[in-house]
Parts: C-alpha cells; structure tokens; sequence
C-alpha cells in the first residue's frame, strides 16, 4: 500500500506509520508498524526532557517485570537484559545532564 499524505513538521522528529486490522485473527487483532523516519532540521536537536522522563519511568517497570515476573529459560538470560536497561539509562541521564537538566 502507497499513502500519499502531506505532513507539516514543525521541527525535528520522527513520523511512523500504524495500521490495525478491523477483523480479528485468532481472536486477537493484527497489527504493525514501521520503523521510524527522523526528521532533522539542521542547527536543532531532537530531545524532550518530558519524553526523556516518561522513557525512565517505562523502563524502570520494564526492568522490575524483568527481575520478577518474566519467564527466563536460564538464569543467564537475566543479566543481560539488565545490561542494556543500565547502559540506556546512563545514557538517558547523561542527555539531561548534557542539556542542564538536574533530576
């Protein structure tokens, strides 16, 4: 499927495109969606403290669902997936930090 559709964008971002199924399959809905298309606009960043805040807060539930409920086929697999949540908040941290923003 082509959509043609203008997009006004006031500043640097992402554009994704969804689509769900009205008819479920299985009893359940199908459902995709693409990866995202940034949009940079030179001299302008893209960061959101709020976006960056809301990130932090899902992770830390991702994490502790991680650590308590999820279903490992190996102890192993556990550390990890903790590894990649400690590198993405470090990382998230350091944007705040790099934009003055104390927390």
């Amino acid at each position: 499927m082509t959509i043609e559709e203008p997009i006004h964008v006031s500043g640097p971002g992402w554009l994704a495109a969804r689509c769900v199924s009205k008819v479920p399959y299985a009893e359940c809905r199908v459902a995709a969606h693409t990866s995202p298309v940034y949009v940079v606009v030179p001299g302008e960043e893209l960061f959101s403290a709020p976006a960056v805040a809301y990130m932090l807060t899902l992770m830390d539930g991702a994490e502790l669902w991680a650590r308590n409920l999820a279903t490992r086929t190996s102890p192993d697999r556990l550390n990890p997936v903790l590894h990649v949540f400690a590198s993405a908040r470090e990382r998230l941290h350091q944007r705040l930090h790099e934009h003055g923003i104390s927390h």
